[in-house]
């Protein structure tokens, strides 16, 4: 079996595995899709936390690359509301503003949990394996 064959479906609890990219801005939305794809992830896209949150009823993902701003609104908010009902789900912090402090990020994210835009894609395909990874290592 191939490395796409087997990413879709975590090998610890049989459950659909996918990342969530959520993100106010169309064109980050598409090419982190498309990325995080040609890498073999099941991506799921979304504009806004409400769309997310309406996603997950069926499930979390493995792992959510978000936005700190969403329009109005903020990722954070989103982060905050996601731990109380799934603490496990590993969060990559983007962002493209400098008004956010490293601090910050690093406080909500862990020092190796947030990318400032631009960045390399193979930066965040990494980080989104080692995050799966954790979620699928034998207990």
């Amino acid at each position: 079996m191939d490395q796409l064959a087997r990413r879709p479906v975590s090998r610890q609890s049989g459950r659909r595995e996918w990342i969530a990219v959520v993100d106010d801005d169309p064109s980050i939305r598409s090419s982190l899709a498309r990325l995080l794809r040609s890498d073999g992830f099941d991506v799921e896209t979304f504009s806004s936390s409400p769309e997310f949150f309406a996603a997950i009823a069926d499930g979390p993902p493995a792992c959510l690359v978000l936005d700190v701003h969403l329009g109005t609104a903020s990722g954070f908010d989103l982060q905050d509301s996601l731990a109380i009902t799934h603490a496990e789900v590993p969060v990559i912090l983007i962002t493209g503003h400098d008004k956010i402090t490293s601090a910050e990020l690093t406080r909500r994210a862990g020092p190796d949990g947030y990318l400032r835009k631009p960045f390399d894609g193979d930066r965040i395909i990494g980080m989104v394996r080692r995050r799966t990874e954790i979620l699928d290592s034998p207990a």
